[in-house]
């Protein structure tokens, strides 16, 4: 009757919370200690002289103290445990430990308090044990490979783990069959702990989660190689996530009779930051390499043939300036109009090419080399924003409305570029009015798409006035 009194009570009490349940145990668990210590009755009686009601009675509450005991321990131990999330989400222990305390407290109970003889039923256990283990070896391999985990620890809870070629992400739970895997897809994979014993496991978080890994690509047999590799070293500079330690480098991997082969090695803070970094640095190497004639090797021999009117390298230029949003509505005359009154220049490492406040009013392209944007800020001095590379360009609000520069452009590395006064702008507007229009949405629509916003933190753009009337107000104002 006890026994089936607190089997219907656990049963009743299914649809409420694990703490009502908790403490109905613990309820209950105090109750049978202080029926035994009122019967001075052990909670191991053993089997001394017949049985009588009043033994057998004690007998069934001691076997139950044992059974509740059992069950407010487990509890306890989860409650201790949920504070650690580590121990949360990392099941197997807790259900191995829950498992021992239970075996623990039946053994007890069949042995000490009902004294039963349960010798034969031990040896027949056995056989029936053999069954089971060759019907459920698979099973057991999962149990005995998550302890082989617990006691080695080669990944924790949190870790990102790669198993092999096929699974990677993060360790999200670990239990006594198999562990759980956030991969970078937002699925979780659930692979058997023997599995994972067989597969080669490689923690990227331990001893750091940084992440060093490399990109490849060809370039034609005929560009130089110190240029390239200077190039690609560049590139680096270009994307944020890129860690400045270790220092990223480039190298030479393979040469053949049509292209070689070149290597760029980086490092980034965490994994997660992996396929977006290594897709943002192809684009820049990408980039770089063509705009400085070293990725189709043809175009590098048009930038050394000079226009034999201005004698400018007008077949470099003109394919960048038809690149550059900011002159999309120009038609191909014009486009060499600007090309035959840009000037030239070239920057040495550390040259500033235009200070904060400045108020040229020119438009600057480059065609390679690295310029390094820095803002000299009231509290906390000057400020790096960024950098930008050949194919940009940096100052339209400047040449379009006279506003000076909010930011200082300095030379990281060897520059070449060109730059364009508003003087040339103004011909081209007082030749055709409707361009005023074209240009207010070619430079709105330049400072809007993706990697523009250091080059935008270089101008002074005042978005309370529109940038259309100031287009106006400047070109249209005699200077």
């Amino acid at each position: 009757m006890i026994l089936g009194f607190v089997l219907v009570s656990y049963i009743a009490l299914r649809p409420f919370s694990v703490r009502v349940r908790n403490l109905f145990d613990f309820v209950c668990f105090v109750g049978a200690t202080f029926i035994l210590f009122r019967h001075q009755t052990p909670p191991l009686p053993g089997n001394a002289g017949t049985a009588n009601a009043a033994s057998l009675w004690l007998h069934a509450v001691a076997g139950i103290w044992w059974l509740l005991g059992a069950r407010v321990l487990v509890a306890l131990m989860s409650f201790t445990l949920s504070y650690n999330r580590r121990w949360r989400e990392a099941r197997l222990f807790p259900d191995l430990t829950a498992a021992a305390i239970y075996t623990a407290a039946v053994s007890v109970v069949l042995i000490s308090v009902l004294a039963l003889p349960i010798g034969g039923l031990l040896a027949t256990s056995g056989v029936l044990a053999i069954v089971l283990g060759l019907a459920l070896q698979n099973t057991l391999a999962d149990v005995f490979a998550g302890i082989a985990f617990g006691i080695e620890a080669p990944f924790n809870v949190g870790d990102r783990i790669s198993l092999g070629d096929k699974t990677e992400g993060t360790v999200v739970q670990m239990n006594w069959r198999s562990i759980r895997i956030l991969t970078d897809g937002d699925d979780v994979a659930i692979v058997p702990n023997s599995v994972v014993a067989k597969s080669d496991i490689v923690n990227r978080s331990f001893p750091t989660r940084v992440r060093s890994a490399f990109i490849e690509l060809s370039c034609p047999a005929t560009s130089n190689p110190e240029r390239v590799i200077d190039t690609l070293e560049q590139a680096t500079l270009l994307c944020p996530p890129i860690l400045p330690v270790p220092v990223s480098g480039a190298a030479l991997t393979r040469l053949g009779s049509k292209e070689s082969r070149y290597r760029v090695s980086f490092s980034v803070s965490d994994t997660e930051h992996l396929s977006t970094t290594k897709n943002l640095l192809l684009r820049h190497a990408r980039r770089q390499l063509y705009y400085s004639g070293l990725y189709f090797p043809h175009a590098a021999q048009d930038i050394r043939t000079p226009d034999q009117d201005t004698g400018r390298p007008l077949h470099s230029l003109l394919p960048l300036l038809q690149d550059i949003i900011l002159f999309e509505a120009l038609e191909a005359e014009q486009l060499a109009e600007l090309a035959a009154h840009v000037n030239p220049r070239s920057l040495e490492p550390g040259e500033v090419l235009f200070a904060q406040g400045g108020t040229e009013a020119t438009l600057f392209i480059i065609v390679s080399g690295i310029l390094q944007i820095s803002q000299d800020t009231e509290y906390s001095g000057q400020l790096t924003v960024g950098f930008i590379g050949a194919g940009d360009y940096i100052g339209e609000v400047s040449l379009l409305t006279g506003a000076s520069y909010a930011a200082t452009a300095t030379a990281r590395t060897h520059c070449r570029l060109y730059g364009l006064d508003c003087n040339v702008i103004k011909r081209l507007l007082a030749a055709n009015s409707d361009l005023y229009a074209e240009f207010d949405r070619s430079a709105r629509r330049g400072l809007a798409i993706l990697n523009r916003g250091v080059a935008v933190r270089a101008t002074d753009d005042n978005g309370r006035q529109s940038l259309l009337h100031r287009i106006r107000a400047f070109f249209d104002n005699p200077r």
